[in-house]
């Protein structure tokens, strides 16, 4: 069965981006945070990633006008020893503390070559991407991971008990994109609700049903629970994203986490999670110089390695998703119309301006 085409509308992300800010104003978020938000959530969208974009907004919305998320987080260092840090997000949206986090270990590192900093008492942060490659404007590497709600089996059981956790590198090169990794150790629980809503299927290493076994079926899927990658291998890696997100953080393990928005709430419920990022400064371990040549000859060796039969060309990491993004800012960016719908219901119900009346609307190429 193929899945029903989705009707798009072209948009301009930096309208987008201010109808978007807007809405979280509207709800008592500050100018520069709520501007600050919609970047990443915009930035989502422009680099192909819907699953964790714009559509997520109205849950967000609601989950700050429900009183479960703080508008006006007080984002504190509360543990300082060399080169690490411990952040608390004030039960804010982890958009602002993985910022702020990223910020301070960018600080850290430029006097101590490294540094890792802790969240805890965070919520749901976005596309995991952009937070590293805020390095790259230090010339420096970056790594983040989170945990959040229980939607994943722990290797061997039925239960739900971890959440993907995912993980996002960026590293600079010395020509051409960065090399930008940003994976979950699971299928993604959005893309499996897209495919529910648009009528496709997900490959049956995704997720099991309630009854604990797999299921291609998106909508049997959303009833159950998340399957980690490569079995074992990829239930260990969660394990491991969770002490470092968890109990080094001095957040919520994924268990304990608020199940609301995975559960199917349309807002987002107070998650009190964690974060870990870590800076990493090049020019700390060597030569700097050097260190960006061998970056490009690996970026070499590897794009003229022999190709597979039926591939053409072979991408490193996070140079699909940037190019994607220069040909969306240049040429509009695809936005569902019922991302736009969902956009107006939420801003009709916080009193804010409508998306769909305030950003200019442009019907897709045939």
């Amino acid at each position: 069965m193929n899945a029903p085409v989705v009707k798009k509308v072209l948009v301009d992300s930096r309208e987008l981006r201010g109808a978007v800010a807007a809405l979280f104003e509207t709800v008592g978020v500050s100018s520069t945070h709520a501007d600050e938000i919609a970047e990443v959530v915009v930035f989502a969208d422009m680099r192909g990633v819907e699953t964790h974009g714009v559509q997520f907004t109205p849950r967000y919305v609601r989950g700050i006008m429900g009183g479960h998320l703080n508008p006006t987080p007080d984002l504190r260092v509360v543990h300082r020893r060399g080169s690490i840090a411990v952040i608390d997000a004030d039960n804010g949206l982890g958009f602002l503390s993985a910022r702020r986090a990223m910020k301070e270990a960018i600080a850290i590192a430029s006097e101590f070559g490294s540094a890792s900093v802790a969240v805890r008492n965070s919520n749901h942060f976005g596309p995991a991407a952009f937070y590293p490659m805020m390095a790259l404007e230090a010339g420096m590497i970056g790594h983040t991971t989170t945990d959040g709600p229980p939607h994943t089996v722990v290797w061997g059981s039925k239960k739900p008990m971890l959440s993907n956790d995912p993980v996002a590198w960026a590293f600079p090169t010395p020509s051409g994109p960065p090399i930008v990794l940003d994976m979950a150790f699971t299928g993604v629980k959005e893309k499996i609700r897209l495919a529910a809503q648009r009528g496709g299927t997900i490959p049956s290493d995704w997720a099991v049903g309630p009854d604990g076994n797999p299921t291609t079926d998106p909508k049997v899927a959303l009833e159950g629970y998340l399957l980690p990658i490569a079995q074992h291998k990829g239930s260990g890696l969660i394990i491991a994203n969770e002490i470092l997100c968890g109990a080094l953080a001095g957040a919520l393990f994924s268990f304990e986490v608020s199940p609301a928005l995975v559960m199917g709430a349309d807002h987002h419920d107070s998650w009190k999670c964690g974060h870990f990022v870590q800076v990493l400064d090049p020019g700390a371990f060597g030569d700097r110089a050097a260190f960006m040549q061998r970056i490009g000859e690996l970026a070499s060796a590897l794009r003229g390695a022999p190709k597979a039969d039926g591939v053409s060309r072979i991408y490193l990491p996070g140079e699909m998703e940037a190019e994607l993004s220069a040909e969306r800012l240049k040429n509009g960016l695809p936005l569902a119309v019922t991302t736009l719908e969902a956009l107006d219901v939420v801003a009709r119900q916080a009193g804010a301006p409508v998306p769909s009346a305030t950003i200019q609307i442009r019907e897709m190429p045939q």
